[in-house]
């Protein structure tokens, strides 16, 4: 919502929305590459060396229906049956913007389900109609997920800051993901866009493998080859050397990474993929600035619309917190 305003993913191109940085500002920033160096630790001391937790979320059809879960809980009006989270409402979302299949969304929300990730319970206006409702175990995920996001982000802007995610503040959570619900759309498009990245993002352990060679590339951007183990880096993520073997010829096929063997194997990241890398990473800040911005102007447009005189019990909110229904 901003300014009374609900921006939908059809006319959100159209409609004015808060200043935000954008990609371009991002990647001319001087300390860029400190950013991404964080970025890529970050992802790395949550998914590296858990294989299970990896597999699970860790590509790109499942981290959109992950997401998108979250959000359809965010927006979720009980009054509105239009918006409550159905199997049939997430899987229409997640195969609207190409992430899987009605088939492969239905093993997924059963492997959520079955993970604690996921519930799903009867809507008590309909005992006919199962809604499917995030665990703390999802939310918290979550929040931490949107910390790793954020923390490039407060890198570059310091002085203005993103306290509430990175103290993950519950209510703004809530609010963040509300936001995102009605942008969605936006996220696919950097996905689309990211053609070159796409042999890495939409295989099992490939954003792992290829986070592993942007560390290698530093913040200073070096493209020298460098020593890496299929083995090993299988291992971290649960997938076999071949796996890996396969991933990585098939970027070299792409000119994406050149491929030597000496004492062990080497990996040297070409320029197209530390550029592609940047590019989709300055994509994501800008969007996660805007859905900020928003979420910010949300909050102040909602503090008006309290009455100066209303009171709450003590320890009240005015907001209720992504949390379980």
């Amino acid at each position: 919502m901003l300014s009374g305003v609900l921006l939908t993913e059809i006319d959100q191109e159209d409609m004015p929305v808060p200043a935000h940085h954008s990609a371009e500002d991002i990647l001319a920033h001087p300390r860029f590459p400190l950013a991404r160096e964080a970025y890529v630790k970050s992802i790395l001391a949550i998914y590296e060396h858990n294989p299970f937790l990896s597999r699970l979320l860790l590509e790109s059809g499942r981290t959109v229906l992950f997401i998108g879960i979250v959000c359809l809980h965010a927006r979720h009006d009980r009054g509105e049956r239009t918006t409550w989270p159905t199997m049939r409402l997430v899987t229409e979302q997640t195969v609207a913007h190409g992430a899987a299949s009605p088939r492969r969304v239905h093993d997924l929300v059963q492997r959520l389900i079955s993970t604690g990730y996921l519930k799903q319970r009867a809507a008590p206006e309909d005992q006919r109609i199962r809604i499917l409702t995030p665990t703390s175990k999802m939310i918290t995920h979550d929040q931490s997920f949107l910390v790793s996001h954020y923390l490039p982000l407060q890198i570059l802007f310091p002085e203005r800051g993103y306290r509430p995610i990175m103290e993950r503040a519950p209510a703004f959570q809530l609010r963040q993901r509300r936001v995102l619900a009605d942008l969605f759309a936006r996220g696919a498009r950097i996905m689309a866009d990211s053609p070159v990245l796409m042999p890495f993002l939409g295989r099992d352990a490939g954003a792992i493998i290829l986070l592993k060679l942007m560390q290698k590339v530093g913040p200073m951007g070096e493209t020298a080859p460098h020593e890496l183990s299929y083995s090993d880096a299988g291992a971290s993520v649960g997938v076999s050397r071949t796996h890996v073997r396969k991933l990585l010829n098939e970027a070299e096929d792409r000119g994406l990474v050149s491929l030597t063997r000496g004492a062990g194997q080497f990996v040297e990241p070409k320029l197209a993929l530390v550029k592609a890398f940047d590019r989709f990473l300055a994509e994501s800040m800008a969007g996660h600035d805007l859905i900020y911005n928003l979420a910010l102007a949300c909050r102040a447009d909602e503090d008006t619309k309290v009455s100066p005189s209303a009171t709450l019990p003590a320890g009240g909110s005015q907001e209720r917190a992504l949390s379980p229904a």
